[in-house]
């Protein structure tokens, strides 16, 4: 309903009121910065204005900011103009937050300055994953400082902790991590006294010897130390967690790739090749056996040429015992990314172990530096029950390192009876299952007696075929006729044992 044109002369002033006012306020603020005032301008832009016809509604007798109203009644017409725009900032300093105003409930840019883009924080993983092997790895590396975690029997080891949840907190103390909270400091041994007889922080007594009775307590808690509705507490990580997927040929290739690409980007700190120590067989003779294809496997992004040179020859070396080429401030180090050791390239230059052979009045060969020995003892790459290859296949029982040889050699062809198989082409695959038939079942020797063997398959399918053609009923004629001849004997066995028994 329309307002009646009495009402206009009423709200008419009011509304002339609040303009004089506004514009009394803007006029004082900007003085000092322009002669100009803000009526003025206000005026200049309204002069095409188009006039109200109907007067506003009444506002409810509600407590709100005019300065606000009227803001946002002109903000549309005065927006344009940069001085008005310092003007408004100059206005509402003491209500901007971080270059946004706040009104009532809204929130609106002010100034120059452009909301920033909201941004997502990532989710954090859960805590409770044990079938995550990379979670696992992270735990495990927790252990790795020797400033934190001592060694420790196998059965308490760093291993276990960590398949159970466990992360090293501080000095020989575990916690459960994002899960129940609870800690458990694991002391075996006494701390170390100085010459004073002060026991000494952070240190144990390695002259101790270690209470097994302790090995077990401790062993215990590492389920029972979690709180009782922790999901660790119900189920840990399987033994097989620790298994490095080498049988996955293009998963394996591809990391086998980029451990060889890292040590050739610190060639020029590698150390020559007779000053490390590996098993049999020697590189020379595996890089003879290799196809140049592995270096550029079909359809990925990594490509290498094959070695040509020493150095490209002892990064295939590291590569192959599962190390990674690492630099840090400017020192280049060989690192293991299972079990967390560190080793500095630099020990082993010519200059150094002359050095140090000297110092120490030790054989040179035995400060060279070992490939596999250099892992830790828990390490998949050294330690075959670690890996946990699959058992009824031809990788059984071989560390990390064994079954990257088999996979880079295997054998070159095995003759069977019907067919020939390639096993250089026989991928594991991740379900750690060997192929049917691919070596023991197929490898079969065969001797100058085929010919017979022939004649008894020959005689086999013929019985085999007579069976076929024997009728049901025919079958079920004979056996009741065995059926009743076999009942009759036993029956007349019967009688002659009582007449027997009756005399």
């Amino acid at each position: 309903m329309s307002s009646s044109p009495t009402q206009s002369p009423t709200h008419g002033p009011a509304l002339a009121t609040t303009k004089r006012k506004f514009d009394t306020l803007l006029d004082k603020l900007t003085a000092s910065a322009s002669t100009t005032s803000l009526a003025t301008t206000l005026r200049e832009s309204n002069a095409s204005a188009t006039s109200l016809t109907s007067p506003p509604a009444p506002e409810p007798q509600t407590k709100r900011s005019r300065l606000s109203d009227v803001l946002m009644d002109r903000s549309r017409q005065v927006s344009g103009s940069e001085r008005i725009q310092a003007l408004k900032d100059q206005l509402f300093t003491s209500q901007k937050e971080g270059g946004r105003l706040t009104v009532g409930t809204s929130v609106r840019a002010v100034g120059g300055n452009k909301s920033p883009a909201t941004t997502t924080t990532p989710r954090k993983p859960a805590n409770y994953q044990p079938y995550s092997q990379d979670q696992f790895l992270d735990r495990l590396k927790t252990f790795a400082d020797v400033k934190k975690w001592t060694n420790k029997p196998d059965a308490i080891g760093e291993v276990e902790w960590a398949k159970q949840g466990w992360s090293c907190d501080t000095w020989n103390t575990v916690a459960c991590k994002g899960g129940c909270e609870q800690r458990i400091a694991v002391k075996l041994r006494p701390k170390r006294k100085d010459a004073s007889g002060k026991e000494m922080d952070m240190s144990e007594d390695l002259a101790v010897e270690i209470d097994d009775g302790l090995v077990e307590k401790y062993r215990e808690l590492i389920v029972d130390g979690h709180h009782e509705d922790c999901l660790w507490r119900k189920r840990g990580c399987s033994n097989d967690i620790y298994h490095i997927p080498i049988p996955n040929r293009a998963k394996s290739t591809a990391d086998f790739l980029l451990r060889y690409r890292s040590f050739k980007a610190i060639a020029k700190d590698l150390p020559s090749l007779e000053n490390l120590v590996y098993p049999d067989p020697r590189v020379d003779d595996i890089l003879r056996r290799v196809s140049p294809s592995f270096f550029s496997p079909p359809g990925s992004d990594i490509t290498e040429q094959p070695p040509s040179s020493p150095t490209d020859t002892v990064a295939f070396l590291f590569a192959l015992f599962g190390w990674t080429g690492v630099s840090e401030a400017r020192i280049s180090l060989a690192v293991c990314n299972h079990c967390f050791q560190r080793t500095g390239l630099w020990l082993y230059a010519d200059a150094r172990l002359e050095e140090m052979s000297k110092k120490l009045s030790v054989p040179i060969e035995s400060l060279r530096l070992n490939l596999v020995e250099s892992h830790r003892e828990h390490c998949p790459w050294k330690n075959p029950e670690t890996q946990r290859n699959p058992y009824d296949g031809p990788i059984a029982h071989m560390a990390g390192w064994q079954t990257q040889t088999f996979m880079l050699l295997g054998k070159r062809k095995e003759k069977a009876k019907e067919h020939q198989r390639n096993i250089e082409s026989v991928d594991l695959g991740s379900e750690y299952t060997y192929p049917r038939g691919s070596v023991d079942s197929d490898a079969r020797s065969f001797t100058k007696d085929d010919e017979d063997n022939k004649e008894e398959s020959r005689w086999r399918k013929f019985k085999a075929r007579l069976r076929r053609t024997t009728s049901k009923k025919s079958l079920k004629s004979v056996k009741s006729v065995k059926s009743t001849k076999s009942t009759k004997s036993v029956v007349e066995k019967d009688r002659e044992n009582k007449g027997v028994a009756s005399k």
